[in-house]
């Protein structure tokens, strides 16, 4: 796949591919891009009051820990789901006509992208905010601060990889074995509690935090909480574990994909 970026025309696919979806995203909403900040705010809300008031975690600025780590696993989860039976939905556009496949899985994870970008720009400035308004940084204390939120570059680039990987792994191995979705849509809410987005793991037993991070997106969420809100990580050397396993995950579904791909017009 990856000789194909070299490809004038595979990129240009890819790019009239992604402007439909992010077009079609929103269309005919009234509140339109507003809900790219709205979605998570309210589960943001939700969950926050749930945690806070009725199982308490000790944890500074919950509110702010908690739209943190929803953001980079909304973007995961909504990616991964819509891609899993995307080629089953779209066997019309692939008996009609020869392309690149993945370009419709890639498609999905930069119109996703495209939007998690805008919201993440938001949360950064209410994160300048919180720190000049309410913490009382001083001047060099707020530069120091905006160059440590930069660190969210790299990681939204692993977040990237790792959601590229699981969507062409699972929309590959759907179209020969359909149970694949009805696994992904049943394993995403168990993932949401295996990733420590609503508490930390300090809280738990010391086996089942370090078991946690064979969930390659536990490490992603705890660098996130630490770049951003300065959160304590776990354990640092558990995270280069995460970071392998993004990686092989990633190569295996791009080897998956290309191996099965030219018998999608067959079993769709």
């Amino acid at each position: 796949m990856t000789y194909r970026l070299l490809d004038r025309y595979w990129f240009e696919f890819l790019w009239a591919m992604t402007l439909k979806e992010i077009k079609a995203r929103y269309k005919k909403a009234i509140l339109g891009f507003l809900w790219i900040f709205l979605n998570p705010l309210l589960q943001m809300v939700t969950i926050g009051v749930i945690f806070q008031f009725f199982v308490p975690v000790k944890v500074d600025n919950y509110f702010l820990f908690l739209f943190t780590g929803l953001l980079p696993w909304n973007f995961f989860s909504y990616s991964v789901t819509k891609n899993t039976p995307i080629m089953t939905h779209e066997r019309s556009l692939i008996k009609k006509s020869n392309f690149p496949r993945e370009t419709i899985v890639l498609s999905v994870i930069f119109s996703n992208l495209f939007h998690m970008l805008i919201a993440w720009s938001l949360l950064i400035v209410v994160l300048i905010a919180d720190k000049i308004f309410f913490e009382q940084y001083s001047s060099i204390e707020v530069v120091f601060y905006s160059l440590r939120l930069l660190w969210s570059i790299p990681l939204i680039l692993w977040l990237t990889m790792l959601t590229t990987g699981f969507s062409l792994l699972f929309s590959a191995l759907n179209v020969k074995y359909r149970d694949v979705n009805f696994l992904v849509q049943a394993i995403i809410p168990l993932w949401f509690y295996a990733t420590p987005l609503v508490y930390t793991l300090q809280i738990l037993p010391d086996f089942l935090g370090s078991l946690l991070y064979l969930n390659p997106m536990t490490g992603l969420i705890e660098l996130f909480h630490a770049a951003l809100l300065k959160q304590p990580i776990y354990e640092p050397e558990l995270v280069l574990l995460d970071l392998f396993l993004s990686v092989i995950f990633f190569l295996l579904g791009c080897w998956v994909f290309l191996k099965e791909s030219p018998y999608f017009d067959d079993w769709v």
